[in-house]
């Protein structure tokens, strides 16, 4: 009898291993710790390798780990929540293919070159890719996951813990180091106040009371009434100030940091016994990795808050730029900069400690640079005021240049707040001296308060700074205060450069000069110095950030300016030259270029920058 046929049962689908919402967030903070490393690992690159600036410190090591960890933690929330109702989203290869795309992600971010939906779908691509490739090892991948990632999260944890003790302790340890200090030397006070142009305080004759009382600290010192920037952005002024060297002599660029070939300011007055500290207010532009800590035993810059702490991630970063993302954590908090206070204090718990030993510290305070958010009540203080000199500031712009491509309500408000934030800064200005004052330092501390550089609200069609090399942009306070070292006083109509601020400074605490150059400004008031008349220049490089409205001069290539006594020259990247009157039109309304009479003065002021352009280092390749 024949046998029936055996049917084989229908054949069931497989099922599909679905994993606990723990396992799919070790993972997420797994790939996050992936992705931070990345990051470390490329910013070591272009900052020992390439040369270029980055804008961490050495916490960067556990800190962007630990942040990617977290950013890509809460990434995994939404789809934990989801895959409680579907489990697909928890199956392995769509979990490894999102964390897999997330970290590549977060390195095309780095980039910067591509639109970032571009970016987003090669991510996408690339990250299904990679799940395909991880999915045979997926199980022992997540049993290593469970416990490994809880480690290395312990242990990164801990590396942050044990680095400010062990930091404050070699700090300890370099400073007993010093030389003592043979004599008396005076102690160093820089204060920077950030975008604060001359023509915007009361000091200078701006209609606003905006600083009364660094009016009243001016009658106890030299005011310098004509001091002009090197540069047009924070870098590299300070680099040039810190250095004594004209700006193209420098290899600080956009990309580029300092270096460490250039003898500062802070490195000589250590070499001689000083205590130094930098405190930075915009430590974007003035943090450890521009190179201008060099010669700091103490440094501040990056804070380890929430807000930049996420931040310093290329996905927090890209996240934290958009609007209503920063209306969510608040304007003020998603700015890259310190408010003064805070600078203040860091500072006085830093100069309580140093005892008896001479110290050089060194303030950038942020408040007055855009988008001008000082604290209340200073954020409103002059919004709809009237005020007919400032009024007469609008007319004269408009009458200068036309009606400015940006409406001047609109800038208005601006300088409104703008001005709030200088008010704000005298006082805070006021209120550290005056500490100073009261622990009986004062006295013996020479104080310097400058600006970097200065803005434009509408002038040559222009808004913000670092595009032009034109006079509101230049122009920036400077006051000396030296009890026994400079008059009470003094008013110096004569040009200054910020450039001279540290060959002056070493010649007023009395400590040998190893080779900073530059040109002393006790000349100016002192009739017994020798009073050298110095070449002002200042120059600014291509900058491909800055947006092409309203259009920027620069970017039409580097721009370089010499000033000589009335007349200010700017040579534009394309050839074009400009010739102003500064005595007569400090508007610089009209370019004297093609006038007959001053073909003389325009060959001079040739000269004068082929001169110093002769003496300056060749651009490095990364500019």
């Amino acid at each position: 009898m024949a046998r029936a046929p055996v049917v084989a049962p229908a054949s069931e689908p497989i099922a599909r291993p679905v994993w606990p919402a723990r396992d799919v967030c070790a993972l997420a903070a797994g790939f996050g710790l992936v992705a931070g490393a990345v990051e470390v690992i490329a910013a070591l690159v272009r900052f020992h390798l390439m040369n270029r600036t980055i804008y961490m410190g050495s916490e960067m090591v556990w800190q962007l780990p630990l942040a990617d960890a977290m950013i890509f933690l809460l990434a995994a929330l939404p789809v934990v929540a989801v895959g409680t109702l579907w489990k697909r989203l928890r199956e392995p290869p769509v979990v490894l293919s999102l964390g897999s795309a997330l970290v590549v992600f977060a390195g095309l971010l780095l980039t910067e070159k591509i639109h970032i939906a571009a970016e987003a779908m090669l991510a996408a691509g690339l990250g299904v890719g990679a799940g395909r490739l991880l999915l045979p090892r997926a199980e022992p991948l997540r049993r290593r996951v469970r416990y490994g990632v809880p480690g290395a999260v312990l242990l990164l944890v801990t590396l942050g813990l044990v680095q400010r003790p062990l930091g404050a302790a070699k700090e300890r340890r370099e400073i007993a180091r010093l030389p003592a200090v043979a004599g008396s030397h005076p102690n160093i006070l820089l204060l920077v106040l950030d975008t604060v142009r001359a023509w915007d305080l009361s000091l200078y004759g701006w209609g606003r009371a905006t600083t009364p009382r660094l009016s009243e600290w001016a009658a106890r010192g030299v005011l310098f009434q004509r001091a002009l920037a090197p540069a047009p952005w924070t870098t590299l002024s300070h680099a040039v100030m810190f250095t004594g060297r004209y700006p193209t002599d420098l290899p600080v660029s956009w990309r580029t940091p300092l270096g460490s070939e250039f003898p500062t300011l802070a490195g000589v007055l250590r070499h001689a016994g000083y205590a130094t500290g930098g405190f930075a207010g915009n430590y974007l532009n003035l943090g450890r990795g521009t190179g201008l800590s060099a010669g700091f035993l103490h440094y501040e810059d990056y804070p380890f808050e929430l807000v930049p702490w996420l931040r310093s991630t290329s996905i927090g970063l890209r996240i934290l730029r958009e609007d209503r993302i920063k209306e969510l954590v608040g304007r003020r908090r998603s700015i890259p900069g310190l408010v003064a206070s805070d600078v203040n204090r860091r500072f006085l718990h830093w100069q309580e400690e140093q005892g008896s030993r001479p110290w050089f510290g060194f303030l950038n305070y942020f408040d007055a640079h855009a988008p001008y958010l000082p604290p209340a009540p200073f954020d409103t203080m002059y919004m709809g005021k009237s005020d007919p000199p400032v009024d007469r500031y609008w007319q004269n712009l408009e009458r200068a240049y036309g009606r400015p491509s940006v409406p001047a309500a609109e800038l208005g408000e601006e300088v409104d707040a703008y001005d709030g934030a200088i008010t704000y800064l005298d006082g805070q200005v006021d209120s550290l001296l005056k500490s100073l004052a009261a622990r009986g330092a004062l006295d013996h501390t020479i104080v310097v308060v400058t600006g970097d550089h200065g803005e434009l609200f509408g002038e040559h069609d222009l808004i913000g700074h670092g595009n032009n090399l034109y006079l509101p942009v230049l122009h920036v306070p400077l006051l000396i205060v030296a009890t026994g070292h400079a008059p009470p006083n003094a008013r110096i109509p004569s040009l200054t450069s910020l450039r001279d601020l540290p060959v002056t400074l070493l010649e007023l605490a009395g400590v040998p000069n190893p080779g900073i150059p530059g040109h002393s400004m006790i000349g100016l008031w002192d009739a017994n110095a020798l009073a050298v008349q110095d070449t002002l220049m200042a120059s600014v490089d291509y900058n491909w950030l800055i947006p092409n409205f309203p259009p920027s001069p620069v970017l039409r290539g580097p721009m370089r300016s010499v000033v000589l006594d009335s007349l200010q020259y700017i040579r534009n990247g394309d050839g074009g030259e400009e010739l102003y009157h500064l005595g007569r039109d400090p508007w610089e309304v009209q370019n004297l270029v093609a006038l007959p009479e001053y073909q003389s003065d325009l060959q001079r002021y040739r000269l004068a920058l082929a001169s110093v352009l002769r003496t300056a280092r060749p651009p490095s390749p990364s500019r």
